[in-house]
């Protein structure tokens, strides 16, 4: 099919209401081989829990793609317009059932209504999801299909969307007539990611070309600092969307006499047009007053009426819509074609205008679920947007990334777990005191004043895995348990909410009415929006439950006065508003952060407004979502002034609902002046400048509860600090610092300062927390002073603009001597976007983490077993290493590492010149490539006494002056940076590879100088073990495994070897007969290594003799046991010496090589039979993961 008649097919059946006949046209242009294969059902022949939702369905046949992979496409006919927007967990279930019944994994669909003729409707496409898992046996993260809820992705099309992104992601599936979509192609082309990424760059252009604007003019409102250019643009940029999603819902210019939901869906649009029409600007002369009187000046339902715009126009509060500045004296124009004009994007679309770009996207209010997403533009988009906005280095120096909606899914519901866990049931938590009664038991008396003792009695209310059922897969079952509740159990349909949560169902619902959250890094506000999803979900699920004196006494809370006249949508806005005053807490250092994360809470509270008589009004946030610096606050120790704190609280409370623009402005004024007095008072005490406090800020939550249930974070990671913020953390934080830790160690500390007992702390933070040196601290003060519960090493590829890798990390606050062991995943090598985190788990205990060395997470029991029995027969490359560390730092490579010809043909100086290698020219028992020398020079060298060299340094005077160590004046400009000692490089030495995820070594007597690029190994004086023997050791299987458990390195693509890494690495202790056998293999492997496109099988077959050898050295129990030992065979092994010619050494080699690979010979037997050796089958398993 050619383009234009793709678009014109797309057109007529997505810009339309639904028409059946259109569909099926469509579908069989889209899949060519599609089989038509009808199936109809209605009525009583609609399964019975689906039955207030769908009216009919129809599948209109199946198609088969080229990979075998199978799908049905349906019709579904849903009972209301609302159904479409609300339902989409029943709809899902639906879909899945059919599925099931038909055998299938995938569905094409379109879902109606009958009520607005079509006007409105969705193409979805469902999948059933692929489940991973922890397989028992080999402790890896595996898949598997099996009955999961599905995903469905949705176009939102129809009369009044725009089929722009429909367009752009199926019109290739359309033109491609040669081939039959796959499966996978059909589901790329639903990509929610595809239109995020268009919507941003296209956002981001927006952003640059207003912001150019404004920052080009001497305008009045920047000059006080209170704001300026970016944040202007930034905001006005939110202003506009939010009301795209206004229009969205109908209420903006509604009529006159009509209600709300009748308003124009081109409201914004038809605006401009007038303005046009009328000569006038958009900017100054109607969006400001649509922003900054029409929707911010308090008028109730009766007068919403708004003349200029000849509409209503609803009264929203909350604070988007504050002016910050003189807006009827200002006198901002913003130009015309920055709203509309003719230019081309790179896609060829036409119209490069905030009204152009808006246009052509469909916006749609309801925050998508994680398995519920609609290819469209809604409000967590634009945190995505927000934090992608900032360049890389400005989002480096705040540490600000955005996490994921999976991953925020899994930890808000892992939050609620945990902390429903805590608050519900008692571990090993009751106490006896001893007494008269116990001790007579055993003919003593009993005495006065023993201690208590403690029961090993469980308190239980409701199981722990009953709350997991419930947090996950609760709203699964809320369709299903409201028809049940209404109408009692039957053979077919029976409750599928736990026994214990159904019985318990006030006490669960107080438990998280009651709850307080705090997200301190709150960014463009993730965990919070969806910590607010999680809570108005788990307390739906409970509402068919609740007693009806429970249920009526929370209606009247609400403000329901007449229990029948609950409409559902006003609940849900209700719960919402209760759950964002009450229960969520956010901080942000980014006043632009804050402004989004506002933003987006109050968009999730506008999309279940459907009770639309009257509007309610959006609560103010300015205490609750705040601008601060979460790591500095008042000093431990200040003085509290309750009092103050008790009218701040007062004050608060009703700042929260305020609407009177005078009131508002009057109370802000004074809870500001008397925080500010506090902070004023408490930077005398302390020394240093606070802007927000939490203990302050959020005074109620200590009043209440003595701290925090819960904090989940993104913290910032490798943001910059001040030096007067490194010496104030420094001591602020002192159970995390160590060197220079990363700032989310910080927050870490300070998380666990601001829960309460028992309190949750749930981060993701970069992975080098579970075992980099620097974080030992850290883990420590988690394991061993509080209560680790989850740890999840995610490796790369979570965030799509953040390189460091990722972990996630769940602790409650306090020692509980119950929760001796934690749940540990390794997901570096699996595919994030598929995971069934429940799954996916093994458990570790606490004690053997902390005995490791560092305390790095991710050795399993099994690991940690091993680890002890090498380390008991070992010596660590601590303890002999005299020297292990990196080489020479030139701070020129380039111009100090010359070719050896290069200083040949310019008769530079030998005097100066070293032999000189670079990572990449070594490997395991190899040096290759070595034809360049080393320019030699330090603070004593002459250099005017080397002539032909300080030529050819003179050019590159002024770049080599430019370092900081020449700046600073501690070296010459001609000096290398760091030169080492001569001794280190002229010495027999061990040099390995530092850029690389496992040891690479070599051994070296032939006085190579090394780059940075390579670590030295020197062994002390003392030390009885030879280089040779410590080498075949460290290129060993054993100590890649080593390597791999304590520095976690493996796979990563920078991954880099440490030197404070190498020195836990283990070497068995052993006789120096064992070692020359040792060097004999090595030197038959430095020999073979020398031989170019020959030799391969020599060098592999020996390297697998000394990984042997290194098993049974650290194995001998095992070896000897199995009848597998090798060192006993090698004694006769013939050695190789310089003397010899190279015929002669390699005549050697190949003969001992067809000796100890005969079929009969013991070696041979043992190297291919020792997986049967547990431990040795253990350590090649963990590394293949």
């Amino acid at each position: 099919m050619d383009k234009n008649s793709a678009i014109n097919l797309i057109d007529k059946t997505f810009n339309k209401a639904f028409d059946e006949a259109k569909f099926a046209n469509f579908i069989q242009n889209l899949l060519n081989d599609f089989e038509i294969k009808p199936y109809k059902a209605s009525g009583n022949t609609i399964w019975e829990d689906q039955r207030d939702h769908i009216s009919y369905y129809k599948r209109i046949g199946k198609y088969i793609d080229p990979e075998g992979e199978a799908l049905d496409v349906l019709i579904v006919q849903v009972k209301n317009v609302s159904k479409l927007e609300r339902a989409r967990t029943a709809l899902r279930n639906f879909v899945i059932k059919h599925l099931n019944n038909f055998e299938k994994d995938y569905a094409l669909i379109a879902f109606y209504s009958k009520e607005d003729e079509g006007f409105d409707w969705r193409f979805s496409f469902v999948k059933r999801e692929i489940q991973s898992y922890m397989d028992e046996e080999t402790q890896k993260v595996k898949m598997r299909k099996e009955f999961t809820p599905a995903k469905r992705y949705s176009f939102l099309v129809g009369e009044y969307e725009k089929s722009h992104t429909a367009k752009t992601q199926l019109l290739p599936l359309l033109q491609n007539i040669a081939n039959n979509p796959t499966i996978s192609e059909l589901e790329k082309a639903f990509s929610i990611e595809r239109v995020t990424d268009e919507f941003f760059e296209q956002y981001k252009n927006l952003y640059i070309k207003v912001y150019e604007h404004f920052n080009g003019q001497e305008l009045n409102i920047f000059e006080d600092g209170q704001l300026d250019a970016s944040g202007f643009t930034k905001k006005l940029l939110g202003q506009i969307v939010f009301l795209y999603f206004l229009q969205k819902k109908g209420w903006l210019g509604v009529p006159k006499n009509e209600r709300w939901g009748n308003g124009k869906r081109d409201f914004l649009q038809k605006l401009y047009d007038e303005s046009l029409s009328k000569d006038k600007n958009f900017f100054k002369d109607y969006l400001q007053y649509l922003f900054y009187e029409a929707l911010a000046k308090e008028r109730d339902n009766d007068n919403s009426f708004y003349p200029r715009f000849n509409g209503r126009i609803p009264f929203l509060n909350g604070g988007l819509f504050e002016a910050q500045y003189d807006w009827k004296n200002a006198n901002i124009s913003i130009p015309t074609d920055l709203f509309r004009n003719d230019e081309k994007n790179k896609s060829g679309d036409i119209g490069t205008g905030i009204l152009d770009v808006f246009d052509r996207y469909n916006f749609t209010i309801k925050e998508d679920e994680p398995l519920d997403k609609e290819v469209a533009v809604d409000p967590e988009m634009l945190g995505k947007v927000f934090e992608n906005m900032l360049e890389i280095k400005e989002r480096k120096s705040k540490g600000a990334f955005y996490t994921p909606r999976e991953i925020v899914h899994y930890m808000c519901q892992e939050s609620l777990i945990h902390y429903l866990d805590n608050a519900l049931n008692n571990y090993n938590n009751a106490y006896q005191e001893i007494g008269n009664d116990q001790t007579n038991m055993f003919g003593n008396e009993g005495n006065n004043g023993q201690h208590s003792i403690q029961s090993d009695i469980n308190e239980i209310l409701v199981p722990k895995e009953d709350i997991e059922k419930y947090i996950r897969e609760g709203h699964l079952a809320l369709e299903n348990d409201v028809r049940v509740a209404e109408r009692g159990e039957t053979k077919t349909y029976q409750f599928q909410l736990p026994e214990s949560v159904r019985n318990n169902a006030d006490v669960i619902d107080k438990k998280l009415t009651e709850i307080r959250i705090c997200d301190p890094a709150i960014g463009s506000g993730a965990f919070p929006v969806g910590l607010l999803h999680e809570l108005v979900t788990a307390q739906l699920v409970l509402k068919p439950h609740l007693s009806y004196t429970y249920l009526n006494n929370k209606l009247i809370d609400f403000g329901f006065q007449e229990r029948e006249s609950v409409n559902e949508s006003r609940y849900v806005y209700r719960l919402k508003k209760h759950i964002i005053q009450e229960s969520i807490y956010g901080v942000d250092i980014d006043r632009s952060a804050i402004d989004i994360a506002r933003l987006r809470l109050w968009l999730s509270l506008v999309v279940d407004e459907d009770d639309l008589e009257p509007i309610e009004t959006l609560p103010n946030l300015d205490y609750k979502i705040v601008c601060g610096n979460s790591l500095i606050g008042m000093p431990d120790g200040t003085m509290r002034d309750l009092e103050v704190e008790k009218e701040l609280e007062a004050l608060k409370e009703e700042f929260y609902n305020v609407t009177n623009a005078e009131r508002k402005k009057e109370l802000r004024n004074k809870i500001n002046t008397k925080i500010r007095e506090l902070l004023d008072t408490a930077e005398t005490f302390a020394g240093y400048k606070i802007d927000f406090d939490f203990k302050l800020y959020f005074s109620e939550v200590w009043r209440e509860k003595g701290g925090f249930d819960a904090l989940i974070a993104n913290p910032p990671y490798g943001a910059k600090l001040s030096k007067e913020e490194k010496t104030l953390f420094k001591n602020q934080y002192s159970d995390v610092h160590m060197r220079t830790p990363d700032t989310f160690n910080y927050f870490i500390s300070n998380g666990l300062k601001l829960l309460k007992d028992n309190g949750v702390l749930n981060y993701i933070v970069p992975n080098n927390l579970l075992f980099q040196s620097e974080y030992e601290k850290t883990r420590r003060l988690l394991l061993s002073k509080n209560s680790f519960h989850i740890g999840i090493n995610l490796g790369d590829g979570v965030f799509n603009t953040a390189t460091v890798p990722s972990c996630i990390f769940l602790n409650t606050k306090g020692k509980g001597n119950f929760n001796s062991k934690y749940k540990y995943a390794d997901l570096r090598n699996t595919d994030k976007k598929v995971l069934d985190f429940k799954s996916i788990f093994s458990e570790t205990s606490v004690t053997s983490t902390l005995q490791v060395p560092a305390s790095v997470f991710g050795i399993s029991e099994s690991e940690f077993e091993i680890i002890k029995k090498l380390k008991k027969v070992s010596v660590t490359i601590d303890d002999i290493a005299d020297e292990m560390a990196s080489g020479i730092s030139t701070g020129g490579d380039k111009i100090f590492r010359i070719k050896n010809e290069f200083a040949k043909e310019n008769n530079f100086e030998e005097e100066l010149l070293r032999p000189v290698l670079v990572g990449g020219e070594i490997d395991k028992y190899k040096i290759r490539n070595t034809e360049h020398s080393l320019i030699y020079t330090d603070r004593s060298t002459e250099i005017s006494n080397y002539k032909n060299i300080a030529g050819y340094l003179e050019p590159f005077k002024e770049k080599l002056n430019n370092r900081s160590e020449a700046k600073s004046g501690v070296m010459p400009w001609f000096s290398l940076n760091r030169q080492r000692y001569a001794n280190l490089f002229e010495e027999e030495k061990i040099i390995m590879r530092q850029t690389s995820d496992r040891i690479r070594a070599t051994f070296d007597n032939e006085a190579y100088y090394v780059i940075d690029s390579i670590l030295v190994f020197k062994k002390k004086v003392d030390c009885v073990l030879n280089y040779k023997f410590i080498l075949a050791i460290l290129n060993s299987t054993v100590n890649d495994f080593l390597y791999n458990k304590f520095s976690q390195e493996g796979g990563r693509t920078f991954a880099q070897v440490k030197p404070k890494n190498v020195r836990k690495l283990y070497i068995p202790k052993t006789k120096s007969t064992n070692q020359e056998y040792i060097d004999v293999i090595v030197d038959y492997l430095t020999e073979v290594s020398k031989i170019e496109n020959t030799g391969a099988d020599l060098f592999s077959f020996f390297e697998l003799v000394l990984d042997a050898v290194s098993f049974e050295l650290f194995l001998p129990n095992e070896f000897q046991t199995t009848n597998k030992t090798i060192l006993k065979h090698l004694s006769d092994l013939k050695p190789i010496n310089d003397n010899m010619s190279d015929e002669e050494k390699l005549g050697i080699i190949q003969s001992e090589y067809e000796r100890l690979y005969h079929p009969d010979h013991p070696v041979r037997y043992a190297i291919e039979t020792l997986d049967s050796i547990e431990e040795v089958r253990i350590i090649k398993e963990a590394l293949k993961h």
